[in-house]
């Protein structure tokens, strides 16, 4: 849509904010004006000079869509059950959140954008459950980098001598420290980590065959698409298991307990707990892994006895 036009001609001219004000607003228009949106969004490697822009850009578009739904609807249903359009408006609404977000993180960690920032990111968490693959791969991507990024700023600060010094969030001059950073961001990690494992893929599997000789061998699968996807997701989980150990194994509990109860019973769903477990295997201290395990291992034993 807009690769042909100059860059200085999109923030000189009025054309975002007609694009906001004027077109998002109206349904017909609304899917076209956030692909246009999206472009914009997604433009990178800007001088420090456009920041501004692009955080009245992020908060305007906020403040629209909060007409439209608020972060707290669940949008599983309205998916499932809607309409082509309204479908295709939540996977171009992943793009344009994935995308802004990749691009202009650091320019959003500012006290006057900083709300908007967590509200962008918790509806990109909504989006994030919906039951469509390729929707969620496009989130997949926002939440490793965002993961990677608190959890490399973490390891620097441990690395330094004193590794309690204060560090500033990237270029806005806030002086919290990396531990306040990792905070700012500690309600959304924690539905992150919660779709991350509800949502796990299965990772490869190795069978034990035997081969045309009699030979007892290896036998490794192949579906390339969703192993590496489960990569991805299992990175994404063990960064945000360093980043709070509690919290991914009090969510791990809870939904355990959901399995042995009956609550939250299907193979699916006890399948998909298992391979997230498995997955942030040395994420944690010795202890607390041996302890953990002890716990799932004795639930998952139980429920083998009711389930006879």
């Amino acid at each position: 849509f807009l690769t042909w036009i100059p860059l200085g001609f999109i923030f000189s001219t009025n054309l975002v904010d007609t694009l906001l004000n004027k077109f998002f607003p109206e349904q017909q228009f609304r899917n076209d004006t956030l692909d246009c949106l999206t472009e914009i969004g997604s433009l990178s490697d800007l001088e420090p000079e456009y920041d501004p822009l692009f955080r009245k850009l992020f908060s305007g578009f906020l403040a629209r869509l909060g007409s439209i739904f608020s972060p707290e609807t669940n949008l599983v249903l309205p998916f499932e059950n809607g309409s082509e359009e309204d479908c295709i408006f939540i996977q171009r609404l992943a793009l344009f959140l994935s995308g802004f977000l990749k691009a202009h993180l650091k320019a959003l960690e500012t006290p006057d954008t900083q709300q908007s920032l967590i509200t962008g990111l918790f509806y990109l968490v909504r989006v994030s459950e919906v039951d469509d693959v390729e929707i969620f791969r496009i989130c997949l991507e926002a939440w490793h980098m965002l993961a990677h990024d608190l959890y490399q700023t973490e390891n620097e600060i441990k690395a330094r001598p004193g590794g309690n010094s204060v560090l500033n969030l990237g270029s806005n001059g806030s002086s919290n420290g990396a531990a306040s950073r990792k905070y700012m961001y500690g309600p959304v990690l924690t539905g992150v980590r919660q779709v991350m494992i509800a949502k796990m893929a299965k990772p490869e599997e190795v069978l034990i065959v035997e081969d045309e000789n009699g030979d007892i061998v290896r036998e490794t699968t192949k579906d390339t698409d969703v192993i590496a996807q489960y990569k991805t997701m299992r990175e994404t989980l063990v960064y945000l298991t360093h980043l709070n150990c509690d919290d991914t194994e009090s969510i791990m509990l809870s939904k355990l307990t959901g399995q042995v109860d009956g609550t939250e019973w299907s193979w699916n769903n006890l399948n998909t707990l298992c391979w997230a477990i498995g997955s942030i295997s040395g994420a944690m201290t010795e202890d607390e892994e041996k302890r953990f395990l002890v716990t799932v291992i004795k639930d998952l034993l139980g429920m083998c006895e009711q389930k006879r």
